[in-house]
């Protein structure tokens, strides 16, 4: 699919980002503004910590509609006036959620709720909302992790889709899954559209870098930027695959756009397989002390120490992962632009010219 095809699609279409002032939805967000759709109404319920932050769109916000921004935004679970805004919406990108793997061992019922239960509870008011409205059209393109594949055995790399997952790493990756499998069952069961992208290690503008759970890449780059010490745990030898943040957002608008992904599940990694070889550009298999490496090279600043692995982070460890993108690259016609470096020094200079997101003595 040609970028232009998904500049005219959102052409006077209503979209709704749900974890829209978050990392990945925000940068959605402020793509969405350049391609003037009817609206763009951003669902965020800013729990603390897990990277909401009104910020991230201080440059649009008179270009979008945020509920209840006074009062701690909106929760999906809030059926009654998530019907209330599906009223002029087409396309729904649904990022909500908790990224923290730790916070889902401590906390696995509290997780639930945020990762499984309140997905159940909005695609409900989706469903409740088309049947009251029957001519109505709306698809929904979900956002899950690599995280669902658990403890990957080293022959099935790079990770196909239908990899049978025999053991998870964290309850996180069992809502996760689960809640991928109730959109998919919504979209095949009732009136709604819809795909989901399983994406591996983002990262760019607009992430908390000051917290782990939020990323370990950003956390790296926040060290960097302290010009502290970056731990690696072990040797740092395990693979971890990187997409740039525009490179996933390009991704989100062409799975909407595409006439084809409707009921699909696409690994949103860096491996894309063609002609029997594997792409140069965008490959961005890299070992997690190289990447430790690299951005103390570009930042000229920080360093690196090896400690063991702390236990509690031992245990939910997955080893190598890195996924196939070649069905994303084969229907949709989406492959990553940004090479690691480059997309390190893109970073790195947005919270240099940032600072307010991460040092907050400036």
């Amino acid at each position: 699919m040609e970028k232009n095809v998904y500049e005219k699609y959102f052409e006077n279409k209503g979209v709704m980002i749900t974890g829209g002032l978050g990392f990945i939805g925000s940068n959605l967000a402020c793509k969405l503004v350049e391609l003037k759709p009817k609206k763009i109404i951003i669902v965020d319920s800013l729990i603390q910590g897990q990277g909401g932050n009104i910020n991230n769109v201080r440059n649009i916000l008179d270009k979008i509609e945020i509920p209840n921004k006074e009062n701690n935004g909106i929760d999906i679970n809030n059926k009654e006036k998530i019907l209330e805004l599906l009223e002029d919406i087409d396309c729904i990108f649904n990022l909500a959620g908790s990224v923290s793997h730790i916070d889902s061992k401590k906390k696995p019922l509290e997780d639930l709720k945020l990762n499984l239960e309140s997905h159940v509870a909005f695609l409900e008011a989706c469903r409740e909302f088309l049947q009251k409205n029957p001519d109505k059209k709306m698809k929904i393109v979900f956002t899950n992790t690599r995280d669902i594949y658990g403890k990957i055995k080293e022959e099935f790399l790079p990770v196909k889709e239908n990899l049978l997952v025999e053991e998870m790493s964290d309850p996180q990756g069992i809502h996760n899954y689960s809640a991928e499998f109730y959109h998919l069952w919504y979209t095949k069961n009732f009136n709604i559209q819809g795909c989901s992208l399983r994406l591996t290690n983002t990262y760019g503008p607009r992430q908390r870098i000051d917290k782990p759970e939020q990323g370990f890449l950003g956390y790296f780059i926040y060290k960097a930027l302290k010009n502290e010490t970056i731990e690696l745990w072990g040797k740092g030898e395990v693979l971890r695959d990187f997409n740039y943040v525009d490179d996933v957002v390009d991704a989100l608008l062409m799975s909407m756009a595409s006439p084809y992904s409707n009921g699909k599940i696409y690994n949103l990694g860096c491996f894309i397989r063609k002609n029997a070889k594997y792409q140069e550009i965008g490959n961005n298999i890299v070992s997690v002390g190289d990447a430790a490496r690299l951005v103390v090279k570009v930042a000229l600043s920080g360093k690196l120490i090896e400690i063991p692995y702390p236990e509690d982070k031992q245990s939910i460890e997955p080893g190598h992962v890195y996924l196939d993108a070649t069905k994303l690259y084969k229907e949709i016609g989406w492959e990553p632009r940004t090479n690691f470096e480059d997309g390190i020094k893109k970073t790195i200079m947005f919270y240099r010219e940032n600072k307010d997101y991460w040092n907050n003595e400036n």
